[in-house]
């Protein structure tokens, strides 16, 4: 089983490092523009003292970002209870939207937060060779060999 814990001090290190490893962290690029992740509120999961996944958020507008979500063990809930913890922490808050940016090659993503009760809010063509000009490192190819090209807008009304 798992627990779930606010991003800390504590644990901090284990997240970005994860971040380091899994997206050249610590910097994604969303709709043109890029996220220090390193700055950014979330969650953690843990498996004893192990990080089983986490997700960091972005409160500005008043709407809440997803910038990041990474289950490190897949089909176990541990996706569903992180995204949970963030629609809590955004209600309490007072908020009223959440959303977040997945590319077009994510189909496992997409098909995520379809079910969980995302709505596609925008797609914007193209906007990985933006992304690029930010962060180089950016693959032209993603999951199952699709080219990597476009932003997907994924929201949920509150």
């Amino acid at each position: 089983m798992y627990s779930i814990k606010p991003v800390t001090e504590k644990n901090r290190a284990l997240v970005d490092k994860q971040i380091l490893e899994s997206w050249a962290g610590p910097y994604v690029a969303v709709k043109g523009r890029l996220h220090d992740t390193r700055s950014h509120p979330g969650f953690a999961a843990f498996i004893g003292r192990k990080l089983a996944g986490y997700i960091l958020y972005n409160i500005a507008d008043n709407e809440c970002e997803i910038t990041v979500l990474e289950s490190l063990r897949e089909k176990q809930g541990i996706g569903s209870a992180l995204v949970h913890a963030v629609i809590q922490e955004t209600k309490n808050s007072g908020l009223k939207r959440i959303w977040l940016i997945t590319t077009n090659d994510n189909t496992r993503a997409i098909r995520f937060y379809q079910r969980f009760g995302f709505t596609l809010k925008g797609v914007y063509i193209n906007a990985m060779e933006e992304a690029r000009k930010l962060k180089p490192g950016i693959p032209l190819t993603g999951c199952d060999g699709i080219p990597l090209a476009h932003e997907f807008e994924f929201e949920m009304v509150l």
